[in-house]
């Protein structure tokens, strides 16, 4: 939470408690004058005789004030004698109605309020019937009227002791003050006219006081209505701020015990507010370090100890009431009144599952873009390699007759260049920006042909179940013979002395509502199982890292490369594993509906190369790939010219023009170190050609314009190395 947020949350706290206890002091100001004002009404209304008004005056003490006892009384001797009384716990009548005085009990008019010495040793437990009262604090109030020499007595228990009666002194006497008057008036009434007029202009002068008092009263409460609005206001505002905070939010007082939580707090935590409220933050907010797994350090301890905000280890873990486990990060604050003392602690955490996940994620793309980058350069230049070997190869099995021996000797070179660009496609799968050179396909015969290759002369045997009606696919069949390559790859390393490969394959369709990674429709499941020695369960998170192998020989590449070209096809994989009984990867591609596929045509025995004619324009950095061009094109019927890069290309190709003599195609590679590409080239050409055709042939078979040639203007596309009769039949096919 942001340092505005938490000082707001701290001044709305502090200015709460500040309100409260203004609260608090209103409360105890009413209290008094309602007293008094009612005390006053009933003494000025009061028609009946002495023992009914005092019993009215000290019930109404009792029950206002709290105080259990009160008795009106008289001093007879060394004794004090209780003419009327009110005890508030029982209505039993009172056996002993006197008590001694000690010899030194002045009788002028002072309050005397003693505990455990002096007036309050004389009062041994009151009895009312069968129950007993023993005074913890007792005061004795003089009521002196002119005619009536009295007191007023108090007996206070525990909830009302001596610091209790000393601080209502004044009141109670203002009220003995009230009742002296009333006594005063009701003895004197029939005899001391005179003294009655003085008396009704004391009383009233003293409404005329109360009337003040009244509407210092009203004043009061009005106050306190302001304030509790105010307060409401500050609560309400305080709770909506807490609601809107996306983080839990939990306030404690100095104690650690809370105090209030927010929404999300209740739902990371499982409590309630509820259930939480006043009960130790240790007990709700329960973390431990995700390593060690010993609990942490209360934070409400490490603010009132710092004074300052604190960070928790980005390593807690909360343990929540239901018993999830949720990775959070934290941090606690001091909440401050207005004064700077610290008044309670403010806790904001957050779940960080999901950020730490994509963190992860993060760090694994980096690492496998890493390997691409480095893939890409090393295949490119593999490939340009294997484009001059192949091509020769070609070249030189046109040469030959089959009956020769050198003829088969030159095929199986041809097929070993073959296993060699396989190789280097695994590769270019890393390779940045690569995509697949996606057509529609059944995977069937793929899964047929790749499983069959990887097992000739294995100990190991498979078994299919592939369904007849698979839907196509749009798939590059390379890659995703690469895959299938990959998996029973593993799978035999995963069974040194032999065993059974299943693979099934299947239609499978995702509906709206199915718990799956990838949107709705059709798609084919693939699955391949092996009975192996199985993946323990700490590395199975780790499989698809790239390096990161279990075998002793491998470079730890194959399963990164089948899970990159499985996404790169929108597709999905997951791992299962028992340890002891083998281990089950799960594919899922997405298939196209409603599509027939058309037989693959079968290719002639001795192909012949495509012948044709026109002018042709090649560009290449690498002497020997230009050279092995200009022979392939040439044999094919067609006039070749070199060039070396882009700006080469541009200036003969509209030399040519000028000349009358125009390009019939140009064949480029993508990319030249240090001089203009093919992409760049095509680009000038067409700002001088519209019409210009163009063969792009490049070792990054995976880039983005290999897959997607016209996008970038060009006619078509092919990938090195190549054989010689794919070449013409790509040069005849844009030449038509």
């Amino acid at each position: 939470m942001c340092s505005d947020t938490q000082r707001k949350i701290e001044k709305l706290g502090a200015r709460v408690q500040a309100l409260s206890a203004k609260n608090i002091r209103l409360s105890e100001i009413c209290e008094d004058y309602l007293l008094l004002a009612a005390i006053s009404e009933l003494v000025n209304t009061h028609n009946g005789n002495l023992a009914d008004l005092l019993g009215g005056v000290m019930e109404r003490i009792c029950l206002l004030q709290g105080i259990p006892f009160c008795a009106y009384c008289v001093k007879a001797g060394d004794i004090l004698l209780f003419k009327e009384y009110y005890f508030s716990l029982s209505d039993a009548p009172l056996s002993v109605r006197h008590i001694s005085l000690p010899s030194d009990f002045s009788t002028k008019h002072t309050v005397h309020c003693c505990v455990g010495e002096k007036l309050n040793s004389s009062c041994r437990p009151f009895k009312f019937g069968d129950f007993e009262f023993t005074p913890r604090a007792v005061m004795l109030i003089a009521c002196h009227s002119s005619l009536n020499p009295a007191y007023l007595f108090f007996a206070g228990n525990t909830n009302t002791p001596e610091a209790y009666l000393r601080k209502k002194s004044s009141l109670l006497e203002r009220i003995s003050e009230i009742i002296c008057t009333r006594i005063d008036n009701m003895l004197l009434a029939d005899s001391l006219g005179e003294l009655n007029r003085k008396l009704d202009q004391k009383v009233v002068k003293r409404t005329r006081q109360l009337a003040k008092v009244n509407e210092e009263l009203r004043r009061e409460i009005l106050d306190r209505r302001q304030a509790q609005r105010e307060l409401n206001e500050e609560r309400e505002l305080l709770m909506v701020t807490m609601a809107s905070i996306g983080d839990g939010v939990i306030s404690t007082d100095t104690e650690g015990r809370v105090v209030l939580m927010n929404k999300v707090a209740e739902e990371l935590t499982g409590w309630s507010m509820k259930e939480a409220g006043s009960r130790p933050l240790t007990e709700i907010f329960r973390i431990i370090n995700e390593q060690s797994r010993q609990a942490c350090e209360n934070p409400v301890a490490q603010v009132m100890k710092l004074g300052e905000v604190v960070g928790m280890d980005s390593n807690t873990i909360l343990l929540s009431k239901d018993g999830r486990e949720i990775l959070i990060g934290d941090s606690g604050a001091p909440i401050r009144d207005a004064g700077g003392r610290i008044i309670g602690v403010v806790l904001v955490f957050r779940d960080i599952t999901e950020s730490r996940r994509l963190e992860s994620e993060m760090f694994k793309a980096r690492k496998l873009e890493s390997v691409g980058v480095l893939a890409g350069g090393i295949a490119h230049d593999f490939n340009n390699l294997l484009a001059g070997i192949m091509g020769n190869i070609s070249l030189a099995m046109l040469r030959s007759k089959k009956e020769d021996d050198i003829y088969s000797l030159l095929a199986e070179a041809e097929k070993a260049s073959h296993r060699a660009r396989d190789l280097t496609q695994q590769l270019l799968t890393f390779a940045r920006g690569g995509e697949p050179v996606k057509k529609l396909s059944s995977i069937a015969d793929i899964i047929r042909d790749s499983s069959a290759f990887v097992l000739r002369g294995s100990n190991v045997g498979i078994e299919y179940a592939i369904a007849p009606d698979l839907l196509p696919l749009e798939i590059d069949p390379g890659q995703i013979s690469q895959v299938i390559r990959n998996l029973i790859i593993n799978a035999v390393h995963a069974m040194p002395a032999g065993g059974l490969i299943k693979i099934k394959a299947e239609n499978y369709y995702i509906t709206s509502d199915a718990a799956e990674n990838l949107p709705p429709g059709a798609y084919v499941s693939l699955r391949v199982a092996d009975n192996g020695i199985g993946i323990k369960p700490e590395l199975l998170e780790r499989i698809f890292d790239p390096y990161f192998s279990t075998k002793q020989i491998g470079s730890g590449l194959g399963l990164a490369i089948t899970h990159s070209i499985i996404r790169k096809h929108h597709g999905e994989i997951r791992v299962e594993s028992w340890l002891g009984k083998g281990t089950e990867f799960i594919i899922l591609l997405p298939a196209i509906e409603r599509v027939k596929l058309q037989a693959p045509e079968q290719e002639a025995a001795t192909p012949e190369p495509h012948r044709g004619k026109g002018r042709i324009l090649i560009m290449d950095d690498e002497e020997m790939l230009r050279t092995m061009l200009f022979v392939m094109l040439v044999r094919c019927g067609y006039e070749v010219i070199q060039a070396v890069n882009g700006e080469e290309v541009v200036q003969k190709y509209r030399e040519a023009a000028a000349e009358g003599k125009p390009i019939d195609l140009v064949i480029m590679d993508l990319t030249i170190p240090g001089g203009m590409g093919g992409r760049e080239a095509v680009h000038k050409l067409r700002l001088f050609d519209p019409h210009v055709k163009a063969l792009v042939a490049s070792g990054y078979s995976n880039d983005p314009v290999m897959a997607d040639y016209a996008a970038h203007g060009f006619s078509g596309a092919i990938a090195k190395p190549f054989k010689f009769q794919e070449l013409c039949e790509q040069v005849g096919k844009i030449l038509g």
